[in-house]
C-alpha cells in the first residue's frame, strides 16, 4: 500500500474529524487565553502564545485520549509525557510561524495565529496517533 493510499484510509479520516472536532475546542480556549492575555493584560503576544498553547494542549490530551483514540491506557504519566513531547515540538512550529508572520510579514497577531494553528494541527495529529497513542494503547 503506498503511502497516499495509506494517508487516506477511513480510520484515519474518521480519527482525523474527531481530532479536529476535539482540537478545535482546545484551539478555542488557546485563542481566548492569548488574546486576553495580551490584550487586556498587555503580556507580549509571544509569552501569551506559550501559556494559552500549554493550556490548549492539556485539554487537547483530556478529550483526544478518551473520546476519539478511546484510548485505555493506565500509563497516564508516561503518555501525558509523550504527549508533551510531540505537543512541544508543535509550540517550536507555532512559536516560529507566529513570530514569522508577525515581525516579519507584519500580520496582526491573532491572523498569524489561525495560519500556525492549520500548519501545526497536522503535525499534532500524526504525531499523536503514531507515537502518544499508538505506543500506549
Amino acid at each position: 500500500m503506498n503511502y497516499i493510499t495509506k494517508l487516506f484510509q477511513r480510520q484515519d479520516v474518521k480519527l482525523f474529524i474527531g481530532y479536529v472536532i476535539f482540537a478545535g475546542f482546545a484551539t478555542l480556549v488557546d485563542l481566548g487565553l492569548l488574546y486576553s492575555l495580551t490584550e487586556f493584560f498587555h503580556v507580549w503576544y509571544f509569552y501569551s502564545a506559550i501559556f494559552a498553547y500549554f493550556a490548549g494542549m492539556v485539554i487537547n490530551y483530556s478529550l483526544n485520549k478518551y473520546l476519539n483514540f478511546r484510548n485505555k491506557s493506565k500509563q497516564i504519566i508516561s503518555q501525558f509525557g509523550l504527549f508533551a513531547i510531540v505537543a512541544l515540538i508543535g509550540l517550536g512550529l507555532n512559536q516560529l510561524i507566529l513570530y514569522s508572520l508577525v515581525e516579519f510579514a507584519k500580520l496582526w497577531y491573532m491572523f498569524a495565529k489561525f495560519i500556525a494553528i492549520f500548519i501545526v494541527m497536522l503535525w499534532s495529529f500524526y504525531g499523536h496517533k503514531k507515537l502518544t497513542f499508538g505506543i500506549f494503547k
